[in-house]
């Protein structure tokens, strides 16, 4: 028995359904990438700044001027005078955190290039040469490893406390490079950390994914030469 026309359904009406749903879903998209383009940051719940006026810190007796994008914490993205700055850069530009690099600034894996440096006032401030020969040469065990890029590596004892941790320097340098990376640890890849006198009574402390180490030379200029660009001289 033949249905009734009404109950059959007509290929134009389907057709005319999946065109409607189209271009709702079109329309959703829309919305949610203009929401993403313009409230990024708050939508992802960054702890970022996108905001990139300069914040005057001081540390000790030294001013320091720095963008607000490039202050790690939010407590310390006002004028103050603060015992430590932490801030946060993107390698190889080394500028702060921005919209259309917000993916690069939530990766915690071993490939992240984002380089945490701080800034601190320490009581006792050792150069490289004296970090190196006074203090972590004690505890070298084993044979010297071949690292990446001209450096030598020594496993640290496990009665130091520095145990599973490789220094990696360049020995053949009136202030060689040094660095102290740490093996990872569960979900945690590996890193690398490396303290320098920079200017008066401040260190700088900076920390990077061990893959990044073979740029250490490249690295290790630009780094210091960004971070003493924010220095303020009256």
């Amino acid at each position: 028995m033949q249905q009734p026309i009404e109950e059959q359904g007509s290929p134009q009406r389907w057709i005319f359904f999946l065109l409607i749903a189209g271009l709702v879903a079109i329309t959703t998209l829309f919305v949610i990438s203009r929401v993403f383009e313009y409230s990024g940051p708050e939508l992802l719940n960054s702890p970022y700044s996108v905001k990139t006026e300069p914040k005057i810190i001081l540390i000790g007796d030294i001013r320091f001027t720095v963008p607000e994008n490039m202050i790690r914490r939010p407590e310390q993205r006002e004028d103050s005078m603060v015992d430590q700055l932490d801030l946060v850069l993107l390698w190889p530009e080394l500028d702060g955190f921005s919209l259309e690099e917000q993916v690069h600034f939530s990766n915690a894996s071993s490939s992240s290039r984002l380089i945490f440096a701080s800034l601190s006032e320490p009581e006792e401030i050792l150069s490289s040469s004296e970090r190196l020969y006074t203090v972590y040469s004690q505890y070298f065990d084993g044979d010297p490893i071949s690292g990446p890029a001209n450096l030598i590596g020594f496993a640290m004892s496990k009665d130091s406390g520095f145990s599973g941790e490789t220094i990696y320097f360049k020995p053949d340098e009136s202030e060689p490079f040094v660095a102290r990376c740490v093996k990872p640890v569960k979900s945690t890849p590996a890193f690398c950390m490396r303290d320098i006198m920079l200017t008066g009574k401040v260190q700088l402390s900076y920390r990077f994914r061990l893959p990044l180490l073979k740029e250490w030379q490249k690295m290790d200029e630009l780094v210091k030469e960004r971070i003493t660009g924010f220095v303020h001289f009256p």
